[in-house]
């Protein structure tokens, strides 16, 4: 009995030995693996430090670029909020900025106040201290938009200089050529003005010679007036209606609407606007219409329609039913003193090219299975 309880004591003797073995084994492997660990920890903190000092400086770099930038940069929060901008865009904007709702730095800084803020891509939109830039928008991914403001000041006046010089050569070309257009109806207005004051005369040639003397002074008139109309093409603008632009252009046709003619005025967007000075641009609608109205005679349907492009520009389109103009001169149409007319100065649809492109838009005779088609395409101003 005693023999057993001492085997039983010994066993347990020996299982307890190699538990404590197993444990120490254990322990060892512990404190290396934690030791290992140790290790990592540290070796992270020290490139979770550098990669933030990194940062830091990149960060740094980062702002002082944008700060050096000559263009203005606003950075924008998801509602539109001005959250960050550099000192070009201060210069350009003035104060407030920061928190304040980016149309409402539109509505206070530009000129022109629009709905959905300042011009359409590559456009050139005038501040109110007289500086000209072009508005660029981003979105950044996640966190709002990013503005780009480019002052463009100089290129602008330097263009609108060009311009202008183009316009002065042109018409200068114009008045070397206007002498022997001035001199027919002059001299038929010397003639019977002279003829007026001779003796003997009745009472009817005074009447028919007082008539020519006066529709040939008429015609020098329009003469002037055309080239007047050509000199101030970059005439004060504001914005105006289309549909009652092509009313005013109808209210001076119809009275010279023979039986027979057919005016159809219509619209396809009724709140359609544009940057114009509005009595040269009645002129130079009007201008199409009545030279299809001396071109086809009666009967005619002579159209004036507004609409909205496919790119968001105004479109005025006069068209009509009469004989169209011939292939072979269809490019020439637009040169100063080209006509195919007999009584006619060559100077309408040049005056009507002048006018258009002076309000930033262009002219066309578009291809047309009969009769004639012109489409002036204008920038589209939004309502207010």
């Amino acid at each position: 009995m005693a023999a057993t309880q001492l085997d039983l004591i010994e066993n347990r003797r020996s299982e307890l030995q190699a538990a404590f073995l197993a444990f120490g084994s254990v322990s060892e492997h512990l404190s290396g693996a934690f030791e290992s660990l140790g290790k990592q920890v540290a070796q992270l903190r020290a490139d979770l430090g550098e990669a933030h000092a990194g940062q830091e400086h990149l960060a740094a770099r980062l702002s002082a670029l944008i700060k050096s930038l000559p263009g203005g940069v606003l950075v924008l929060d998801r509602g539109g909020h001005i959250q960050e901008f550099n000192p070009a865009a201060l210069d350009l904007l003035g104060e407030p900025l920061v928190g304040q709702a980016f149309g409402a730095v539109c509505a206070r800084a530009f000129l022109l106040q629009r709905d959905a803020g300042p011009g359409a891509p590559g456009e050139a939109v005038e501040l109110r201290s007289g500086r000209f830039v072009n508005v660029s928008l981003r979105a950044l991914e996640n966190s709002g938009d990013v503005v780009l403001l480019t002052d463009v000041t100089e290129s602008h006046l330097m263009q609108a200089s060009l311009t202008r010089q183009q316009r002065l050569l042109t018409l200068g070309e114009l008045a070397a050529g206007l002498a022997h257009q001035i001199r027919t109806p002059l001299a038929a207005a010397l003639l019977y003005a002279s003829q007026m004051i001779l003796p003997g005369r009745s009472e009817a040639d005074l009447t028919r010679c007082a008539q020519k003397t006066v529709s040939s002074l008429k015609q020098l008139d329009k003469l002037v007036n055309d080239m007047l109309a050509f000199a101030h093409g970059g005439a004060a603008r504001e914005a105006v209606s289309v549909s009652a632009l092509l009313e005013q252009v109808a209210q001076w046709l119809r009275p010279a609407l023979t039986e027979g003619t057919r005016l159809t005025i219509g619209t396809q967007a009724p709140d359609l606007m544009v940057r114009a000075n509005a009595p040269s641009l009645v002129s130079a609608v009007l201008n199409l219409a009545t030279n299809a109205l001396q071109s086809a005679g009666a009967p005619l349907n002579l159209e004036l329609l507004a609409r909205r492009s496919a790119t968001g520009r105004a479109q005025i389109i006069v068209s009509d039913n009469g004989p169209g103009v011939p292939a072979q001169i269809r490019e020439r149409i637009f040169e100063p003193f080209f006509t195919t007319r007999a009584s006619g100065t060559g100077i309408g649809l040049a005056i009507v090219k002048s006018v258009v492109e002076a309000h930033g838009g262009s002219v066309c005779l578009a291809d047309a299975a009969f009769g004639a088609t012109f489409i002036i395409e204008l920038p589209a101003e939004e309502r207010q």
